[in-house]
């Protein structure tokens, strides 16, 4: 009797631990509408894992437009890192186009989110012109490791270092948040920071063709992905285009989140080799760093 009651625990706990996952297929229309999702998914299939506790991913950014309805079965906890409120207004757009690339369903506007299980922290630290004052992003990265992310998302960047920054971003990382930022739009010209700092993965963007975007950064690049004619929506709900390192980051922070959520016991250490031993070969170090983030 004691082994069969033992045998029932034991199921029980196997049970809870294992991950529930769902898989989504990309058709060549799909591709052709979305290049994109192709190009960071090569094998045109992708498995979504559900773990018992989500991974939750903090986006510092514009805000979110939370209530639109591609959004209604996500998870999105808000917080405006300017003006201490529990809500955001996404006024400039930039951070629902983030928002949409990670978390959007499959639907008829041609945007599918690359980790749409994630749970969104939505970070307010920059204002509607798309400005950011370093005070407020560390306000941002304080609650974000309060709240026990897993990822922090900075899809923007400063020119000049700041100390007080990189003091906030390594409390981060010692609380092993992997934090992720795009290089920048720089013309070619130097990585901006945070991604600059050895401890951040930055992250370049290339067009369709797998080139390097003539306006990406060039030096300390760690990854590239998708960061030209990406679709996205826009605070309305409305389907656009974009270019821009920033866009780039989202892939790589959905591929992270895929990582995490299938491999719950990866270490920041166990996701970088994971992604270098994945990622596409390019070329040049300086424009490609390891190469094109791709996740099979």
């Amino acid at each position: 009797m004691k082994k069969v009651f033992f045998t029932f625990i034991l199921l029980i706990l196997l049970a809870s631990c294992t991950n529930n996952s769902s898989q989504i297929s990309f058709s060549k229309s799909d591709c052709e509408k979305n290049w994109a999702l192709c190009a960071v998914f090569p094998n045109e299939k992708v498995k979504f894992y559900s773990p018992k506790e989500p991974i939750k991913v903090a986006l510092l950014d514009s805000g979110v437009s939370s209530s639109l309805s591609i959004f209604k079965n996500s998870s999105i906890i808000s917080y405006d890192a300017i003006n201490n409120k529990p809500t955001t207004i996404d006024s400039l757009g930039h951070g629902t186009a983030i928002a949409s690339i990670l978390l959007a369903p499959a639907n008829k506007k041609t945007v599918h989110g690359v980790s749409p299980k994630v749970k969104l922290f939505d970070v307010k630290v920059l204002n509607d012109k798309g400005g950011g004052d370093v005070d407020n992003v560390i306000n941002g990265i304080d609650w974000s490791i309060k709240q026990d992310v897993d990822i922090i998302n900075l899809s923007f960047g400063f020119q000049k270092d700041d100390k007080k920054l990189k003091h906030a971003i390594d409390k981060a990382i010692e609380k092993n948040i992997i934090v992720i930022a795009s290089a920048g739009n720089t013309l070619g010209l130097s990585t901006d920071y945070p991604a600059k700092y050895q401890n951040v993965i930055s992250v370049s963007s290339v067009d369709k063709n797998l080139r390097r975007d003539k306006f990406a950064a060039k030096g300390k690049v760690d990854f590239v992905a998708p960061g030209v004619q990406v679709p996205v929506l826009t605070p309305s709900g409305k389907l656009e285009t974009v270019d821009g390192t920033s866009f780039a980051t989202a892939f790589v922070t959905g591929i992270v989140s895929n990582i995490l959520s299938k491999n719950p016991e990866f270490e920041r250490e166990d996701v970088l080799n994971f992604l270098k031993s994945t990622a596409k070969d390019l070329g040049k170090k300086e424009d490609y760093g390891y190469g094109l983030i791709q996740y099979n």
